[in-house]
């Protein structure tokens, strides 16, 4: 439909008996108040439906005539499985029924560690290596998929009550031709790190990377810029082996490692880069 010289797209929404999934029908009146609002992004609201089931709905997407892929990719993700990954059960729609979003397993949270974002106070380095471990070991099974994160960070990363990890908010994850439904900014962090273009495999591994070497620099922000990655893994008290692994993960070297593997050979019991270290790199950069 055209208004003058400007094309108006118009969205109509899918039927939800149009799925192989299972469905799941709610009263949109209820949806904050007897569902309670647990989470929100800038695709939508995300609610826990019960004590088993959380749902999202696609209440803020901006560009709603996308949805339809994003459904069909939704509908491909709700048949593959992972213990680490909050993929989609099934869709979700109002009275109308009509599909608004889909839900998946609501994840019991730790008590002091709901996700990796508190991590960066936990002094037990050996629990902290075994959290980063458990999720680098998810990362690479996600690879093995065919599956591309990009947006790896730390809120996205649940701990249940069994201290088991969760990835979370998988509906925008690159999959089997289709994209990013947001194009994340951590998608691009290698390549505009080093100015090259670099897979997206090799992306995830340098942020997943970054994110997991910050919790061991307490009082320091990672910068990213080849200089700073040299002086920081220069100043760590670790073997040549894990400096040469740390180093390949942060650098313009393709096919990197994950970092899981490396950490593994780092002694938790030992200090790996002193305040005094974190000190110095920090009146460098």
């Amino acid at each position: 439909m055209y208004i003058g010289d400007e094309k108006i797209m118009t969205y109509i929404k899918d039927n939800l008996s149009n799925t192989s999934l299972p469905t799941l029908v709610i009263e949109e009146e209820k949806c904050h108040f007897e569902y309670p609002q647990i989470g929100y992004g800038n695709e939508g609201s995300v609610h826990k439906y019960n004590d088993k089931i959380a749902f999202k709905i696609f209440t803020f997407t901006k560009n709603k005539e996308n949805l339809p892929k994003k459904f069909e990719k939704i509908e491909l993700l709700g048949h593959i499985n992972d213990e680490a990954a909050c993929f989609p059960i099934g869709l979700v729609g109002y009275e109308d029924r009509k599909k608004e979003g889909y839900y998946y397993d609501l994840v019991n949270k730790h008590k002091e560690y709901e996700s990796f974002w508190p991590l960066q106070f936990l002094k037990d380095t050996k629990k902290l290596i075994e959290y980063i471990i458990q999720a680098d070991e998810a990362i690479q099974r996600f690879h093995k998929m065919g599956i591309i994160l990009g947006d790896i960070k730390d809120d996205n990363i649940l701990i249940d009550s069994n201290e088991n990890v969760k990835f979370v908010d998988t509906d925008n994850w690159m999959y089997n031709g289709y994209d990013f439904d947001l194009e994340p900014g951590r998608a691009s962090w290698l390549s505009n790190t080093f100015k090259k273009n670099f897979s997206l495999i090799d992306n995830d591994r340098f942020v997943f990377g970054i994110m997991a070497i910050q919790y061991f620099l307490d009082g320091s922000v990672v910068c990213r810029s080849d200089n700073y990655f040299k002086k920081m893994i220069e100043f760590m008290d670790v073997s040549q082996e894990v400096k040469d692994g740390l180093r390949l993960i942060f650098s313009d070297a393709n096919e990197k490692p994950y970092i899981g593997p490396i950490l593994k050979k780092i002694n938790p019991d030992q200090e790996i880069i002193s305040k005094e270290e974190i000190y110095r790199l920090n009146r460098i950069f």
